[in-house]
């Protein structure tokens, strides 16, 4: 069979940018190669602001970022050559441009693509899981006393004296006296042992036993059983409660339609890109693949 002779594909791209920057204005010169004020204005676009600013205000600046942009036109030259005498690299840039292409197709179709008013939808997702989208969790607020108790070290005797601590408060003593003559906690006295803050189970930067011992605790002016955590032994008083409740569909309806929007993206984008799969009339050389692949045919 008569083979035709291609071009080189570096060869090819070269040549249809010479012919291109040949149409436009020539900016700078220097040997082989030329910028066009389009491929010029391109790059200076590219470059950071303060880099433009210098370009503008000092004429040494302005030439020293050219002198880079020449040096890599004349790279980029220097490196075509060398695919172009160097088969595997010419496979690599040619999957290397295609996959650039992809890319561009799939964000060009991402970008263009219409929408339906997912307000209806949003409303409907909203009523079906409100817990999903709208809770706001029950929050506690409390007050403590601390014994303090390295981690790792035994305890006995901090679980000892939070024990007679919680007898006496669940018989009637002053929270706030046991607070001064018992807490550990910096600062625990002027604050009469209360913890400023609403929190959830789970609550972040609240060490997790602390907020799991709260939320057992059955009524307000009740007291937890010892808490260990990695501070210590704590005895939790309850001082508040605000019940779980919900917000409005208004003030989720955007997050809502957003998800919505994402999950349409991702269907529309996957049969989009089904679209060009392999067609009922391709043609495999099926021996071809199988000698290409046996290299990697290793036995276990």
């Amino acid at each position: 069979m008569k083979r035709v002779k291609l071009f080189p594909l570096m060869t090819l791209i070269l040549v249809t940018f010479s012919v291109q920057a040949l149409a436009q204005a020539t900016v700078i010169r220097d040997g082989e190669i030329a910028l066009s004020e389009e491929d010029l204005a391109y790059r200076i676009a590219g470059w950071t602001a303060q880099m433009r600013e210098s370009a503008i205000a000092d004429p040494g600046d302005r030439l020293e970022l050219i002198n880079m942009e020449v040096a890599n036109k004349k790279l980029a030259l220097a490196g075509a050559k060398l695919v172009e005498a160097d088969p595997q690299l010419r496979l690599q840039l040619q999957s290397t441009i295609e996959r650039f292409q992809r890319d561009i197709l799939i964000r060009h179709h991402r970008d263009n693509m219409e929408y339906p008013d997912f307000s209806a939808l949003a409303r409907e997702q909203y009523d079906l899981a409100k817990r999903k989208y709208a809770l706001i969790p029950e929050r506690r607020m409390s007050a403590h006393i601390l014994f303090a108790s390295p981690a790792g070290q035994p305890r006995d005797d901090a679980l000892a004296e939070a024990a007679g601590v919680l007898a006496q408060l669940r018989a009637g003593a002053n929270f706030e006296e046991m607070v001064a003559q018992h807490s550990d906690e910096p600062g625990a006295v002027d604050k009469a042992g209360k913890i400023d803050r609403w929190m959830k189970l789970g609550e972040p930067d609240i060490t997790p036993p602390y907020t799991e011992g709260l939320f057992k605790i059955n009524a307000v002016g009740e007291y937890s059983e010892p808490v260990q955590s990695q501070f210590g032994v704590h005895i939790i008083r309850l001082d508040g409660i605000q019940e779980e409740s919900y917000k409005s569909f208004e003030e989720v309806a955007s997050t809502i339609e957003q998800q919505l929007r994402n999950e349409y993206t991702g269907l529309e984008m996957k049969a989009f890109v089904s679209r060009f799969q392999m067609s009922e009339d391709v043609q495999i050389d099926h021996d071809a693949v199988e000698e290409i692949l046996a290299p990697y045919n290793k036995p276990e």
